[in-house]
């Protein structure tokens, strides 16, 4: 839910919302401007099953995009279903949370991949997906990120107080905004949302995730000016999602996070 209206709040025209069938009707009562979609699932379990992934390839015939993970869960056809599913993948993709706890042990797996492709992993999900030590990334999380994108072959989000952005050709990126009420549950699902409008939308991975990341972090710093940082959760995120863009576009928000020097 998080990750449908944050896309369809950053431009996203039509959002389609893929769940396990039994969970459709709730879905359907969450996202009012969103489709939905019911997908075959594991019976008993709420979780997706691997024969889910004729219906999921057939509807991404008519999308630009598709974000994958938020909610998705861990079940051992769940895990299969992802595994088969993205290297056959032709649009931009953008793998979040379970998307990547489903490679966990095996970031390979990622250059498999043909299409342009995002990961925005937590220090944890990129701890499981390499095998290294959490300690270890956050001594030097631009090392980290950069690594494993050169490695791999696709962009890399490290989420984190500062979010690093890497790309495969070796490029760092370090974002200036947001703040420490970002770190509820789901902000990470709005991002996810976010970054996949923008490459649906038309924009190349390092140009999504960058602007992604700052539109992300500037609509928190909103949110936190209105709420406060301490009640900030997803949700007011992604109501100040239009805000944000509407200050950058304008130029608005350039005083907030550029210190301007005179000699």
């Amino acid at each position: 839910t998080l990750s449908a209206m944050a896309a369809l709040k950053s431009g996203a025209g039509l959002v389609t919302g893929g769940a396990p069938e039994s969970l459709n009707d709730i879905l359907e009562v969450k996202l009012t401007e969103a489709m939905t979609r019911p997908l075959p699932e594991v019976r008993r379990t709420r979780c997706l099953a691997l024969r889910a992934r004729g219906e999921i390839k057939r509807l991404l015939e008519g999308a630009d995009a598709l974000a994958l993970g938020p909610g998705l869960g861990t079940h051992r056809e769940t895990v299969e279903l992802v595994k088969r599913l993205i290297p056959n993948v032709e649009i931009p993709i953008v793998l979040d949370a379970d998307g990547l706890n489903a490679l966990a042990g095996d970031p390979g797996h990622l250059k498999t991949l043909t299409s342009p492709a995002v990961i925005t992993p937590h220090p944890g999900e990129f701890s499981r997906l390499t095998g290294t030590e959490v300690s270890k990334i956050l001594v030097d999380p631009i090392e980290a990120a950069s690594g494993l994108a050169q490695s791999t072959g696709v962009t890399v989000v490290l989420k984190g107080a500062p979010t690093v952005v890497a790309t495969p050709d070796g490029k760092s990126f370090v974002n200036s905004s947001g703040n420490a009420g970002m770190a509820s549950g789901g902000s990470g699902d709005v991002l996810t949302g976010v970054i996949a409008a923008l490459l649906g939308q038309g924009l190349v991975p390092e140009e999504a995730t960058c602007l992604g990341v700052y539109l992300h972090g500037l609509a928190g710093d909103l949110g936190a000016e209105k709420i406060g940082e301490a009640g900030l959760v997803a949700r007011d995120i992604v109501e100040s999602l239009p805000r944000a863009e509407q200050q950058i576009r304008s130029g608005n928000d350039s005083g907030r996070y550029i210190q301007y020097v005179s000699n």
